[in-house]
C-alpha cells in the first residue's frame, strides 16, 4: 500500500495483518555477514517480485532526507494499529536513519514496533541503536548467524537454527501454519527472550 509516496507492506502469511516498512536488501545492510548476504530471503523476495524491489528503492530515496522522512512517517502511520514491523527487508544503514526511527517510535507510544538488525555489528551505529533499543515500545533483536560474534548481552537475539550458541524459542510462525506474528506476539510483546529462525 502506498501513502503519500511511502510504500507499506500490509501483512503476509508469516507476519499476519501487520503494517511494515522495508528497504532494499543488501545495499542497506552494513552489518551483514557473507553468510547473510548469500542467504538473504528479503533479497530473494525482491528479485522474484520486481514491484517490491521498486517500492523498496523508492522508500530508500525518501529516507535520504531524514527530517522530511520523519515528518512524513509521523503524519501517515495509522495511530489505531497495535504493532508495526520495521524492515521485512533492509536494515539501519546510517545514524541519521536510526535517529528518524527513534523520533517516529517516540511519536507513537501506543504502537509496538519491532525489528531484527545486523547493524549492531557496525561500531559507529551501535550507540544509536542502543538509543532505539531502550524505548518502551520497541523490541530490537540483534540478528546473528554462526559466522558472527554474539551481540551485546542486554539485547534480545535472533539466532539461526543450528547455531550451537542459540537459546530461546523456535519461531512459532515458522513451525505452525496457523500462527503468524500478528497472533503470536512473542517478538513485539516480551521484554526478554530470544528467537530462533529456520533458514528460509
Amino acid at each position: 500500500m502506498r501513502l503519500l509516496g511511502v510504500s507499506f507492506g500490509i501483512g503476509n502469511e508469516k507476519i499476519g495483518n501487520i503494517f511494515s516498512f522495508s528497504l532494499p536488501g543488501k545495499i542497506t545492510c552494513p552489518g551483514a555477514s557473507e553468510w547473510c548476504l548469500k542467504k538473504c530471503y528479503g533479497y530473494r523476495y525482491e528479485i522474484r517480485r520486481p514491484n517490491c524491489r521498486s517500492a523498496y528503492l523508492m522508500n530508500l530515496v525518501l529516507t535520504e532526507d531524514s527530517e522530511q522522512f520523519t515528518r512524513m512517517m509521523i503524519g501517515i502511520i495509522p495511530r489505531i494499529i497495535p504493532s508495526f514491523r520495521i524492515h521485512v527487508s533492509g536494515d539501519f544503514y546510517n545514524s541519521e536513519y536510526i535517529l528518524s526511527w527513534i523520533k517516529i517510535c517516540m511519536s507513537f507510544p501506543e504502537i509496538k514496533f519491532w525489528t531484527y538488525t545486523r547493524s549492531w555489528e557496525v561500531k559507529g551505529l551501535l550507540p544509536y541503536l542502543e538509543k532505539l533499543n531502550v524505548l518502551n515500545n520497541v523490541q530490537l533483536f540483534a540478528s546473528t548467524d554462526p559466522t558472527m560474534k554474539l551481540p551485546p548481552i542486554n539485547w534480545r537475539t535472533a539466532f539461526i537454527e543450528g547455531d550451537k550458541r542459540a537459546s530461546g524459542i523456535m519461531c512459532p510462525a515458522q513451525i505452525n501454519d496457523n500462527i503468524s506474528c500478528d497472533n503470536c506476539g512473542y517478538c513485539y510483546n516480551k521484554q526478554d527472550g530470544n528467537i530462533i529462525f529456520k533458514v528460509h
